[in-house]
């Protein structure tokens, strides 16, 4: 089960105990004291922001690069930030003096460490996931380039892109993602910094997500209405001052009341959610799920009456945006499987850098008529 998967390990980390379970595939980063020092480990050279992610004792990671390779095991060192300044470029070149001979390759995620590698005739360059090889065009471009050991695939690509992709290229090595982590968008194209959790609003994406609130939107007819020939400017405004009334509408405009605890307007969309049929809700479960939780929350008699009968259907109550991308066991044993159909395909990881989740994957419930390709990406 484990021979393929590739874990990040740090300071913390139990080597043994991983050697012990059959994994075989590593890779870290390191940051050098005078460097956390004067610019600290949120500007860290391999993206990953707390210190304890990072090593800081060279003779700890020397250590465990001859343990691991005494178990016939591999390790990588990570040099994956998205850009290289002059000082991240500077100690980037002090890292690759440090490891070049101990570690097996290289993980880069930025063209200014890929051409230095390169132009030191490194032959062991790892492209990182964050350089976004989405098609057989870029794999063909980075192959010219840098003729890597081998190309992390991006965490959010599409099962029949990974298989176009290795087929077309079966002497190159792939490591691909069991499934995608819990941001929707392409991390190889997100510029939203995730480094200060330090601080008291987390990171960026995720304050701009508690913390979003519900603005009312123009009609989708607006343009056509603003337009109009025939309509005079009072007969334009009291178009466009009209509701919509389907549920998704209907939706929007109680989540935009609640911010403004406008009870009156609340009671009034609800009086209208109350005269569609409900299984409608069946061909959308996450209408459905939106419409569940939204009438938890109001202490209405219609939501109640409503509430009573969503439970007549039968879709399972969850928070579907909280799950968006659940570890899904079944789904990743079906991943596995498939993946494992291809050697090219060297390496898979579990997203955070497997941490304890690798240990889920031996407990995995196998289940053959379980459709892996419609499993995480439901939206």
């Amino acid at each position: 089960m484990f021979k393929n998967i590739i874990i990040g390990i740090d300071e913390t980390t139990d080597i043994n105990e991983l050697l012990d379970q059959g994994i075989r595939q590593f890779y870290f980063g390191y940051l050098p004291k005078d460097y956390y020092e004067k610019y600290s480990s949120q500007s860290s050279l391999n993206r990953r922001y707390r210190l304890k992610e990072q090593f800081t004792d060279l003779g700890k990671i020397y250590k465990l690069i001859d343990t691991i390779h005494k178990h016939n095991g591999t390790i990588y060192l990570a040099l994956n930030s998205f850009t290289s300044n002059d000082v991240m470029l500077t100690y980037s070149k002090k890292l690759y003096e440090l490891f070049y001979n101990k570690v097996d390759a290289i993980i880069v995620a930025n063209i200014t460490i890929a051409q230095f590698l390169k132009e030191q005739n490194y032959k062991e360059i790892v492209l990182s996931n964050l350089f976004g090889i989405y098609t057989t065009q870029a794999v063909n471009f980075f192959k010219k380039q840098f003729n890597p050991y081998k190309m992390i695939l991006p965490r959010d690509i599409r099962v029949e892109d990974i298989e176009k992709i290795v087929t077309t290229f079966p002497d190159d090595k792939f490591e691909c993602f069991l499934y995608g982590d819990n941001c929707r968008y392409s991390e190889s194209f997100c510029f939203s910094e995730h480094g200060y959790d330090s601080n008291s609003f987390g990171s960026l994406c995720t304050f701009a997500f508690t913390n979003k609130k519900p603005l009312s939107s123009a009609s989708a007819s607006f343009k056509q209405i603003v337009k109009h020939s025939k309509l005079t400017k009072d007969e334009k405004i009291k178009e466009l001052e009209k509701k919509e009334l389907s549920i998704e509408a209907l939706l929007n405009e109680i989540e935009l009341n609640q911010f403004d605890f406008n009870s009156k307007n609340i009671a009034k969309c609800l009086e209208m959610l109350n005269r569609y049929d409900i299984n409608y809700l069946k061909e959308s479960k996450p209408l459905f799920i939106r419409l569940n939780n939204i009438l938890k929350n109001l202490e209405f008699p219609v939501a109640k009456e409503m509430l009573s009968k969503l439970k007549d259907i039968d879709i399972e109550d969850i928070n579907y945006h909280s799950t968006f991308h659940k570890l899904n066991t079944k789904a990743i044993s079906q991943t596995i499987e498939l993946f494992n159909k291809y050697d090219n395909i060297v390496s898979y990881k579990i997203p955070s850098r497997g941490r304890e989740l690798y240990k889920l994957l031996a407990d995995i419930n196998r289940d053959s008529s379980y459709d892996y390709t419609k499993s995480q990406y439901q939206l």
